[in-house]
């Protein structure tokens, strides 16, 4: 009886029908112990008992194997196994390299989406956050699992959900990409300014998703509005300086006026001998002179103000009120003014002879202007308006009707043309209170109903201060 060839093919192949051949496959087909196999790959314990466990069944399957094959038979089995651990081999190599390069790839993932300077985040058609790398995460304030499945709209400030979600609707029914500015807000509450950037595309199973970067322009939107109120501040500073100009041309023409008409009236006087025309003469010339000195030294001490300003102290308001009742002693007392310190303890912090001016100039007019009140009272304290803590300056005068009240704070205005001083004094105390960081302002029901004037410092506080 002749031996029966073996087909390389056959031998290789683990459908043949050749009893052997199914025999010698079966036993490489037999699966690994789960404790190798659910183990850690080929390090470790875990990979020398595996190891010892394959040469070990190698070794069985091979006598198994030549017991049931004829050398002859056995030699095609071996060659063909061996050819398949070759073409293994290469495989892994290629394996490893490909894992190489996708850890690479991973990494240089990592590094431009993960950590790029601006937040990605993938949202459904519906406005869920699908994906979304460290840096929105970081921007939002929440850790990055927790955006997964959360609507973008819950980190949106509420006044400006409205463009968001206008912009997305337009995002998803056009196709174009949108790019808007809005507030938005961290976990904690805390606000900021964002640019936002979207861009229509489709996920892997063709349903519609956005592309959104997110920008932080907090800084940005602070430096606008730092120009801006900087571009306000030097409008009005310019606008200022106009009504100074024609202010200052204004008031000193008309006693330079004076001077020199009576100046050729004094020629005419003094060839005539006219004694008594002579003096009156001089009398208007004399005068005139004094208002334009008076007019000058007003101008002088408005344009030092910012200029020379003493250090900054505190001292308690009382003490800054008393300094200056005295300066104004003498109307006070010519008029029969009644004056009312509040006792609250306050501090005011400033130049304190420039605040003294304050209370200085807002006293005296409002003695000034008590018209005929048989009981005129000024009463001084402190208020709390809104947030603010203000300073007020009450009387019960002859007050000021409420369309002339804006005009009230310009250089050389006077509501009442014959009245005593050069109309500087309320101008001065507002330049000297916005040097402070605060505001003035005056608020009075009209003709007979007295005056209020109001103004804040920034620093101003309740408590005791510096005892002086």
């Amino acid at each position: 009886m002749t031996k029966k060839k073996l087909n390389p093919d056959k031998a290789a192949d683990p459908s043949t029908d050749s009893k052997s051949s199914e025999q010698a496959d079966s036993s490489f087909r037999q699966p690994a112990p789960r404790s190798f196999s659910d183990g850690g790959g080929s390090g470790g314990r875990a990979g020398l008992e595996l190891r010892r466990w394959a040469e070990k069944k190698a070794n069985s399957d091979e006598g198994k194997i030549r017991k049931t094959l004829s050398p002859e038979e056995a030699r095609p089995v071996f060659h063909e196994l061996r050819v398949h651990q070759i073409e293994l081999e290469v495989q892994n190599d290629e394996l490893r390299r490909a894992q190489a390069e996708l850890e690479v790839a991973r990494a240089r993932y990592f590094d431009l989406y993960d950590l790029a300077p601006v937040g990605y985040c993938t949202v459904s058609e519906k406005g869920l956050i699908l994906e979304a790398n460290l840096t929105a995460a970081t921007l939002l304030g929440v850790a990055r699992g927790e955006l997964v499945n959360q609507p973008i709209s819950r980190f949106i400030l509420q006044e400006d959900n409205d463009i968001y979600y206008l912009q997305r609707k337009r995002l998803f029914k056009t196709g174009e990409a949108q790019a808007y500015e809005l507030r938005m807000v961290k976990k904690d509450g805390d606000p900021f300014w964002a640019r936002v950037e979207a861009t229509a595309a489709k996920d892997a199973d063709g349903a519609p998703i956005g592309r959104i970067v997110l920008s932080d322009i907090t800084a940005r939107k602070r430096a606008e509005e730092a120009i801006h109120r900087k571009a306000k501040e030097l409008q009005e500073k310019n606008d200022e300086l106009n009504r100074f100009t024609y202010a200052v041309s204004h008031d000193l023409r008309s006693p330079l006026v004076t001077i020199r008409t009576f100046q050729g009236q004094l020629e005419q006087d003094l060839r005539s001998q006219d004694a008594a025309r002579i003096e009156m003469d001089l009398g208007y010339i004399r005068n005139a002179a004094d208002k334009m000195s008076r007019l000058l030294d007003e101008l002088l001490r408005l344009s030092r103000v910012g200029r020379m300003m003493n250090p900054s102290e505190e001292a308690p308001l009382q003490a800054v009120v008393k300094e200056a009742l005295d300066l104004v002693a003498g109307r006070i007392t010519a008029r029969g003014v009644r004056v009312d310190l509040t006792e609250e303890p306050v501090v005011v912090t400033g130049d304190r002879t420039r605040l003294v001016e304050v209370f200085m100039n807002l006293v005296d007019n409002a003695a000034k202007f008590m018209g005929d009140q048989p009981a005129p009272r000024v009463e001084i304290g402190v208020e709390q308006v809104g947030e603010e803590l203000a300073l007020f300056v009450r009387d019960n005068g002859i007050g000021i009707d409420p369309r002339l009240q804006p005009m009230l704070f310009g250089l050389f205005h006077k509501l009442d043309p014959g009245s005593e001083g050069t109309g500087i004094g309320l101008a001065l105390a507002r330049r000297i209170v916005e040097l402070h960081g605060g505001r003035i302002w005056v608020e009075s029901e009209g003709p007979g109903k007295g005056t209020t004037f109001r103004f804040t410092l920034a620093k101003t506080r309740r408590g005791v201060g510096r005892i002086s």
